[in-house]
């Protein structure tokens, strides 16, 4: 009886001394890390406001492949949440979202894990470095960490993992072209965001509203529809044989037109085009359901080749285009960019003089 009564307390002693040390350890903590990066502060900020890129450097992401994920929002853009749920222990429950952004700058979100009450800050900080083709990049992580848990910093140093991350971050970002890449993230979450936008513009219109005329020689909407499915399948079609060719790298000091510059340009409604006769609707369509069911047909395999393409083929592939030489990733940001156009277009005829209402 002795012996239990010892053995007792001797198991008591081992869970009290933790708890009285953690008594006595700060709750606070801040972790900083930095690294330099040998490629424009614009190119490695484009890539690290990018939350789900995270999954190609950051070492807690990297620890565990299946984990689950779901987003919120848009990525790259104040507000946008990552969630995740993992059974590995090291990773667990939480999500992160982004709450700043200063362009080219800085990145600040939070990161809210189950069981905590206050969420971690990380901040990401772009600075010049020696030239204009190297950014000093600037980690810090602050927050505070609940009684008992302050304890495992006594055995754990997040900042070994955030150079670790930031040793990936350079790995990957001095992999890629300088400049002329945008990554894939970019245009799918645009294809995404031009998707979204057009089936929420049209739900619930009717028939009258389909086919209702702003003015004499103006598009219905139905007709617009129209015009975006066969045009967005006739650009796929181009994209998909250009891709199927040899790569042309040798081209690419011909491409004139910027990423940035093709969207400005494809969401312009100041400019307007004439689209050839064969491109144009007939206004087959008398309910929205089944103009987007054919839309998203099309627009599925539009993102599913982007998926399946290397960024690498995406850029080294170039075509001629009305407009000059391009590649096939500004094909498919084309491809997002129209859609997006005529999106507007369709909310010019729903706010014209005469529209029916419901």
């Amino acid at each position: 009886m002795k012996l239990l009564k010892s053995i007792l307390i001797v198991i008591a002693v081992m869970i009290a001394i933790p708890l009285i040390v953690a008594l006595f350890i700060p709750k606070t903590f801040t972790s900083e890390s930095e690294i330099v990066i040998n490629q424009p502060r614009e190119q490695v900020y484009d890539y690290v406001r990018h939350l789900k890129n995270m999954d190609e450097y950051a070492v807690w992401n990297l620890k565990d492949p299946d984990m689950k994920k779901d987003y919120e929002g848009e990525d790259g853009t104040v507000g946008f949440i990552a969630y995740w749920d993992s059974e590995n222990s090291e990773v667990g429950k939480g999500n992160q979202k982004i709450t700043n952004i200063v362009e080219n700058e800085q990145v600040e979100s939070e990161i809210r894990f189950d069981g905590w009450d206050e969420p971690m800050i990380s901040t990401l900080r772009l600075e010049p470095a020696e030239n204009e083709n190297q950014t000093r990049v600037r980690w810090t992580s602050t927050g505070t960490m609940p009684y008992p848990f302050n304890l495992m910093s006594l055995f754990y140093d997040a900042e070994d993992d955030m150079n670790e991350s930031l040793e990936n971050l350079k790995s990957v970002l001095e992999s890629q072209e300088t400049i002329t890449v945008t990554n894939k993230n970019f245009l799918l979450d645009y294809l995404q965001q031009t998707t979204s936008a057009l089936s929420e513009s049209v739900a619930g219109l009717n028939e009258a509203q389909l086919q209702f005329k702003p003015a004499e020689g103006g598009w219905s909407i139905s007709q617009i529809l129209e015009h975006i499915v066969v045009t967005e399948q006739m650009l796929l079609n181009n994209a998909i044989e250009t891709l199927e060719k040899p790569a042309n790298p040798e081209r690419k000091e011909e491409i004139q037109t910027t990423d940035e510059e093709l969207v400005r340009v494809m969401t312009d409604r100041s400019k307007k085009f004439d689209a050839p006769e064969m491109l144009q609707g007939e206004g087959k369509y008398n309910d929205t359901e089944t103009a987007i069911s054919e839309f998203m047909q099309i627009r599925n395999r539009v993102t599913a080749t982007v998926n399946e393409t290397s960024l690498e083929d995406l850029r080294n592939h170039i075509s001629d285009s009305p407009g000059g030489p391009i590649d096939a990733y500004q094909s498919f940001l084309f491809i997002a960019g129209h859609s997006a156009r005529h999106t507007l277009q369709i909310e010019e005829v729903k706010a014209a003089q005469g529209f029916p209402v419901n």
